[in-house]
């Protein structure tokens, strides 16, 4: 814990530690074995910058990433919500903004941002994902990118200690990572706490929201699992609905 002003938020974070989201990546699944922890695969905005603090932006770059193609890249499940099943606020009812990359262009023109004004902008990656197919996955993002009439290009950071320094510095528009938990963990408690709340350790998006941060720490204190869950997952709508974090692929490590 970074600090004991989190009041219970980021309990995920006491397991999951920055070196193990490095190993993720160099992890092979064993078959036949029971899981033992599961990943959640994503793109996420800087949303105290431009023009990714514009949530019509953010909307129009989450309907033009054809994220199916970006999970069948290395044969990982297509994420349906931010909580993977096995975690305590998975749900398989969670509305993301569909795949349309007409619909996505005509957003983007609403959110009254001038492309010719707009300069590069990078996709920051861990520096271990130029190895195999993960090139492939950040390629169809950049495309993705293009296809909406925007400039992407590819940009690494080292380490995840790296991408917290910078994280919401005006360099950084877009980052793709993943974070991982050991699943007897996930079902008791969630991602949310650590990636979304306002002062959660991998919250690296700047996002600030008083209503998630509120249904968050009501969802810590209830005592009953079905008010724990229907808060969470009411948080978890409107970080979607935000498109603060665009949920691409879960995975199982053995």
């Amino acid at each position: 814990m970074r600090s004991s002003v989190m009041a219970g938020v980021g309990r995920l974070t006491r397991r999951v530690t920055l070196a193990v989201l490095v190993a993720l990546l160099l992890a092979v699944p064993a078959g036949g074995q029971q899981p033992v922890s599961v990943a959640i695969w994503f793109l996420g905005f800087n949303v105290t910058q431009p023009p990714f603090d514009n949530v019509m932006a953010r909307r129009a770059v989450a309907m033009a990433l054809d994220r199916a193609r970006i999970a069948a890249a290395n044969d990982n499940n297509l994420a349906s919500s931010i909580e993977p099943p096995m975690c305590l606020g998975h749900n398989p009812a969670a509305r993301l903004h569909p795949y349309n990359r007409e619909q996505a262009k005509a957003v983007l023109e609403q959110s009254g941002i001038k492309l010719d004004e707009l300069s590069e902008l990078g996709v920051w990656h861990l520096s271990l994902l130029r190895r195999g197919n993960w090139q492939v996955e950040l390629q169809i993002i950049v495309e993705s990118l293009t296809a909406l009439g925007l400039k992407g290009s590819l940009r690494e950071f080292g380490t995840y200690n790296a991408l917290e320094r910078i994280a919401t510095l005006a360099v950084v528009k877009m980052s793709y990572w993943g974070i991982r938990a050991d699943t007897r963990v996930c079902a008791q408690e969630t991602f949310l706490e650590d990636m979304v709340h306002s002062r959660g350790v991998f919250n690296y998006f700047g996002y600030r929201n008083a209503e998630v941060d509120a249904l968050i720490q009501r969802a810590i204190a209830a005592s009953d699992r079905a008010t724990k869950i229907r808060l969470y997952q009411e948080a978890e709508q409107k970080v979607l609905d935000d498109a603060v974090i665009v949920p691409i692929y879960w995975y199982l490590l053995r």
